[in-house]
């Protein structure tokens, strides 16, 4: 019972007095940025099956139409709903190359391509440059088919 008793009173310890360092958390800003993605490059079949991989290359463009950067998209077909039109639920990687560094966000969505006034959530997992500490999410909307709308709420400590 003797190690039972210490274990469960080692468990019963806050993190900080068991030695583990705690971190505070410092002021943190969240920058929102949006622009456009037209799709360059498109390797996704017109009928993909399930597992299905493909890439998207992308060009970023301000409201303006202002070339910002580019980016890549990498997604898997994870299944086929079979509608009319039929959708596709998908899992999405993506890198934004913006000025200053990359930002990468993950997504997994349920997808019909156009599909204006619907916004697709996206995770931002982390970035480079002045994005290297980057986290927060975003929307991704399909306006047509092949011009995206993103905002993206960066959270950086």
């Amino acid at each position: 019972m003797g190690g039972l008793s210490r274990r469960s009173a080692i468990l019963a310890v806050p993190a900080a007095a068991a030695g583990t360092a705690a971190v505070t958390a410092g002021p943190r800003s969240i920058q929102t940025v949006s622009f456009n993605s037209t799709r360059a490059k498109n390797t996704l079949p017109l009928s993909p099956p399930v597992g299905a991989p493909f890439i998207m290359y992308l060009a970023l463009r301000d409201a303006t139409g202002a070339s910002i950067g580019d980016g890549s998209l990498t997604g898997m077909v994870v299944d086929v709903i079979v509608t009319v039109p039929p959708k596709l639920v998908v899992h999405l990687k993506l890198v934004f190359r913006l000025p200053g560094g990359e930002i990468h966000a993950s997504s997994m969505q349920v997808r019909l391509v156009p599909e204006p006034g619907k916004l697709h959530p996206l995770a931002i997992v982390g970035g480079t440059g002045i994005h290297a500490s980057a986290r927060g999410e975003g929307t991704i909307e399909h306006v047509t088919a092949d011009v995206s709308a993103i905002t993206l709420h960066i959270d950086t400590p």
